[in-house]
C-alpha cells in the first residue's frame, strides 16, 4: 500500500466561526491501478460542514496515482465518494462504472431525483474563485424569463463587463448573437446560448431600455467580482428607523460586508429590518450562521439555531448550532425578508432557523427555491464533486421544505424600478409589513404575478452557478 498526500478541508475558527482552511495528512492508497479508494470516513470531520448551504464545505479526495485521473479513476472516485458520503446513500441504484464514459454521466445515472436536483461535479478553480473571493466569469448580470419570448435583466454586478456597457435593471434582451430569445427557449435555452464560462468569450446583445429604445451590446466575458452588500439604508417608516439590506450571496468577504452593514444599523437604533434576498441562492453555511446570530443572537443567544443531518452511516458528524451575540446583533422586533424563486439554500436556512426565534417573522414576494439540503465537496483530478451530504432542520425540527418557503405576503419583483427603490412593488410591500405588521390588501391575480416570473439557470451548472442565478 502506497502512501499519499491527502489535502483535507478543516475548518478553523476565526472571529468565533468557522472558516474553511486546507491541512495536509497522510493515507493510503490501494495498490489496484486505475483506480483511487477514498475512505471517506477516515477523510471528514464535523467542522467540514461550513459551506454551500444549505451546502458543504471543500473536501478533498486522495490526490490521484498514476492512472487515477483516468476515466476509470475518476469513474471510482465518484463512486466511493457517494457510497459514502452522500444523503441519499441507501437508494443509490446498481450500477457498473464501466457503462459510462465519463465520471459526470456515472454521477447523473447515481443521482437519486426527486429529490435530489443538486449533486453536480464542476471546476475545482471555479469553485474556489466563487466560495473564497465571490468572483466567477462570465457577463455580470442576472437574467428573468418572464416568458419564453421575454427575458429582462434583473440585476447587473457592479463594475462587470456587463455594468461597463451600460446594462441596467429593467432592460429587455432582444436578441442573443443575431438570434431571438423565443428561438433560443425552442432549442439550447438561454445560459447554453450565452456561451462557456471563459475569459474571452464576446456576445452580441440586443437590448432595448424602459423607453423602448433598442441598442447594440458586445460584451466580452471577464472575471467579475461580486459585491455581497450594496445597500445597506435606513427608511424612516412613520417615525421609526427601519432598515433594509440587500444582500447577494453567502461567501468568504459577506463576513466584513454584513459587519458593517449591521454596525449601522445598531448605530441608528434599527429594531425592524427587512432583508432582500431575492436573487440570493445561497454559499458558506459560515455566513449564514453569521447572519443567523446578526439578526437573532442578542435575544436568542446560547439557543438552537440549526440541525445538519448526515445519512445513517455518517450520524457521528450530526451538528447542533447555537445563536452567539456577535457585536452587532441586532435586537429585532419585526423581520421581513424579500424573496422570490431564486433565494435558495443559505439564504432558506436563515429564514427557516430564526423563524422559531423572532415572532414577527414575514416571507414577501414570492416562494423561495426549495433546497433544504446541502453539500460536502471533494476534489480530484482539478475537478470538484459536491453530493449532497446533509439536511438542516431548525430548532422544531422542521425542514424538508423541498417546495419553497411559501411567501405570507405577495408581491412583483418589478423590474421597472432600481433596487431599493421604495417604489419597488417588493420592497413597498415589505416596509408596509414592517410599519403594520401585516400585508396590505393581496388579490390572488397579484400571487399569480408573483410567482410568474422565474431565472433561467440550468440545474446541471456548477454549484456555484445555481448560487448566483447569473450569466
Amino acid at each position: 500500500m502506497a502512501g499519499s498526500i491527502i489535502r483535507q478541508f478543516l475548518a478553523v475558527q476565526r472571529r468565533g466561526h468557522w472558516i474553511p482552511t486546507f491541512v495536509e495528512m497522510t493515507a493510503h492508497r490501494p495498490a489496484r491501478a486505475g483506480a483511487t479508494l477514498l475512505r471517506i470516513g477516515c477523510l471528514l470531520i464535523a467542522a467540514t460542514v461550513t459551506a454551500c448551504g444549505g451546502g458543504g464545505s471543500s473536501g478533498s479526495a486522495p490526490p490521484p496515482g498514476p492512472t487515477a485521473c483516468s476515466a476509470e479513476g475518476q469513474k471510482q472516485t465518484v463512486l466511493d465518494v457517494m457510497q459514502d458520503i452522500y444523503l441519499y446513500n441507501d437508494q443509490l441504484p446498481a450500477v457498473d462504472p464501466d457503462d459510462f464514459a465519463t465520471p459526470e454521466a456515472l454521477l447523473s445515472a447515481l443521482i437519486v431525483n426527486p429529490p435530489d436536483r443538486f449533486t453536480s461535479i464542476g471546476s475545482a478553480a471555479a469553485d474556489d474563485a466563487f466560495f473564497g473571493e465571490g468572483q466567477f466569469i462570465g457577463l455580470g448580470f442576472i437574467s428573468a424569463l418572464l416568458s419564453s419570448e421575454e427575458l429582462r435583466i434583473a440585476e447587473v454586478f457592479e463594475g462587470s463587463p456587463a455594468d461597463d456597457a451600460g446594462l441596467e435593471r429593467g432592460h429587455r434582451v432582444v436578441t442573443i448573437n443575431g438570434r431571438t430569445i423565443a428561438d433560443i427557449n425552442a432549442a439550447e435555452g438561454i445560459d447554453a446560448a450565452l456561451g462557456p464560462a471563459e475569459i474571452g468569450v464576446q456576445v452580441d446583445l440586443g437590448i432595448a431600455d424602459l423607453q423602448g429604445d433598442e441598442f447594440e451590446a458586445i460584451i466580452t466575458k471577464a472575471v467579475v467580482t461580486i459585491p455581497p452588500v450594496p445597500i445597506a439604508t435606513v427608511f424612516d417608516v412613520a417615525g421609526e428607523p427601519t432598515g433594509y439590506l440587500y444582500f447577494r450571496t453567502f461567501v468568504e468577504p459577506s463576513f466584513a460586508a454584513l459587519d458593517a452593514a449591521f454596525a449601522e444599523f445598531a448605530e441608528d437604533g434599527v429594531r425592524d429590518l427587512i432583508v432582500d434576498v431575492r436573487y440570493n441562492g445561497g454559499g458558506l453555511i459560515a455566513v449564514a450562521d453569521f447572519l443567523g446570530n446578526l439578526l437573532g443572537g442578542l435575544d436568542a443567544n446560547g439557543q438552537v439555531f440549526s440541525m445538519t443531518v448526515f445519512n445513517a452511516n455518517n450520524a457521528f458528524r450530526n451538528t447542533t448550532t447555537l445563536f452567539m451575540n456577535e457585536t452587532n446583533s441586532l435586537q429585532l422586533d419585526r423581520l421581513v425578508f424579500i424573496t422570490t424563486g431564486a433565494t435558495a439554500s443559505a439564504s432558506e436556512l436563515v429564514i427557516n432557523s430564526l423563524m422559531p426565534h423572532v415572532e414577527e417573522t414575514f416571507l414577501v414576494g414570492s416562494d423561495t427555491f426549495g433546497k433544504p439540503v446541502g453539500s460536502l465537496g471533494f476534489t480530484f483530478c482539478e475537478k470538484i464533486i459536491r453530493p449532497i451530504s446533509f439536511e438542516t432542520v431548525n430548532s422544531d425540527g422542521d425542514g424538508d421544505y423541498f417546495n419553497g418557503l411559501q411567501a405570507d405576503c405577495p408581491a412583483a419583483d418589478d423590474l421597472d424600478f432600481v433596487l431599493g427603490d421604495p417604489a419597488e412593488a417588493s420592497l413597498a410591500e415589505a416596509l408596509f409589513v414592517a410599519e403594520n405588521g401585516a400585508c396590505s390588501a393581496m388579490t390572488g391575480a397579484m400571487r399569480e404575478t408573483a410567482s410568474g416570473q422565474r431565472s433561467d439557470i440550468s440545474r446541471t451548472q456548477n454549484l456555484w452557478r445555481l448560487l448566483i442565478n447569473a450569466h
